[in-house]
């Protein structure tokens, strides 16, 4: 029998007024670690922590019962990067992020959308996630999405992280396209809209930010 991905469900500081989102992507043997005040976000979700870390600077503390590790205020990685440090050490492979987009540093969700390509090349798989967006990496493969199934998005975008991306198709949209060339700097792959019950994505030859958008209720 194929072992069981072990996945992390991981908060990050950014504040959300409903939590009800995560619906779609809970599984009950998931562990949650918290990032500094994502142990604040964690508990208003219903979600009982695993691992809290934290420099303590955005609203988060030790927590009775569970494993903490505090960090020093000046350091080399964020509070989020070292929750995944410690999530990949504990053996997840699968990574679910949220808390992590928006918010008054987009700094922080810049870095934190490419923490996608940290996480991948130490063999994990990271998708971040919000009340209205979901990101994930594509590096050299093909996803498939069934929107009459689990969250549904109004809009899918391809976004080049290197200079140029080949290979690319994208199926079962508004405005499909068969193994064509994407340039970093081009809007060309912005916007699309899933038409078809089944939608698939192929990154040939390089690395794009997959990212679905305005999710319908």
């Amino acid at each position: 029998m194929e072992a069981k991905v072990k996945r992390a469900l991981v908060f990050g500081s950014v504040p959300c007024g409903d939590w009800s989102f995560l619906e779609e992507y809970r599984r009950p043997d998931q562990q949650v670690y918290c990032a500094d005040g994502g142990l604040n976000h964690a508990l208003a979700a219903g979600c009982k922590p695993n691992f809290v870390v934290g420099d303590w600077d955005s609203g988060g503390a030790p927590y009775t019962g569970v494993p903490s590790v505090t960090l020093p205020v000046e350091k080399d990685m964020t509070d989020l990067q070292a929750a995944l440090h410690y999530a990949i050490s504990a053996g997840c492979t699968e990574f679910l992020l949220c808390g992590c987009l928006g918010g008054r540093r987009l700094d922080h969700t810049a870095f934190n959308l490419v923490l996608l390509e940290w996480l991948k090349a130490r063999g994990g798989q990271g998708v971040l996630i919000d009340g209205d967006n979901e990101v994930r990496l594509l590096d050299r493969e093909t996803v498939t999405f069934r929107p009459a199934r689990g969250a549904r998005y109004r809009y899918l975008s391809l976004l080049p992280l290197d200079r140029r991306v080949e290979g690319v198709s994208i199926d079962g949209v508004k405005y499909p396209l068969t193994d064509v060339a994407i340039q970093r700097g081009d809007t060309l792959t912005v916007s699309n809209q899933p038409t078809a019950q089944a939608v698939s994505v192929t990154v040939g030859d390089g690395r794009a930010l997959l990212i679905r958008s305005e999710r319908e209720v």
